[in-house]
């Protein structure tokens, strides 16, 4: 199997794996009310885009982009930070225990970004990247998908920043 397919492979895992943590939901059942609405926007801001784009990651990977095991590796330390700072209670923190489920699929998730910035280590050779210009070609349909994942994306951060407060 090419190594592009097992990063590609990893990065939709763990943009699932993220997915299925969206306050509300679920497995994320506890209460961040005592952070202020600004500060927990902010965060599932954050956490939606790292899950949407880890996909475009992904089909960069795939199409074998210039950069796009860098930005891979980069979308590596992002999940092991967010789940490295939640199971050491550094940020969210919240009064209710985290369930156990939460916990495993975090742990295996940090063992996956593990993995993930490894393997983009091992794989790429950062010293020597060809230069390459990108281009964007936009269609019609692609500005459309573009339009729904934009309004997925305020959809999911409207909900999960609501939930999270209890609301």
């Amino acid at each position: 199997m090419k190594i592009n397919y097992i990063i590609a492979f990893l990065l939709i895992s763990l943009s699932i794996l993220l997915t299925i943590l969206v306050p509300g939901g679920p497995i994320e059942t506890r209460d961040f009310s005592s952070y202020s609405p600004f500060v927990l926007t902010l965060f599932n801001i954050f956490l939606t885009s790292l899950g949407i784009l880890s996909f475009l990651g992904a089909y960069l990977v795939i199409k074998n982009k210039t950069y796009s095991v860098i930005i891979s590796a980069f979308f590596a330390i992002c999940y092991i930070a967010v789940y490295i700072s939640d199971l050491f209670k550094i940020f969210p923190v919240s009064p209710i225990p985290m369930p156990q489920t939460l916990f495993i699929i975090e742990v295996i998730s940090t063992i996956l970004g593990f993995v993930l910035l490894y393997i983009c280590i091992k794989y790429n050779n950062f010293g020597n990247i060809n230069k390459e210009n990108i281009t964007l070609k936009l269609s019609f349909y692609k500005i459309i998908l573009l339009l729904v994942v934009l309004l997925f994306a305020i959809g999911t951060v409207i909900f999960a920043t609501k939930s999270a407060m209890g609301q």
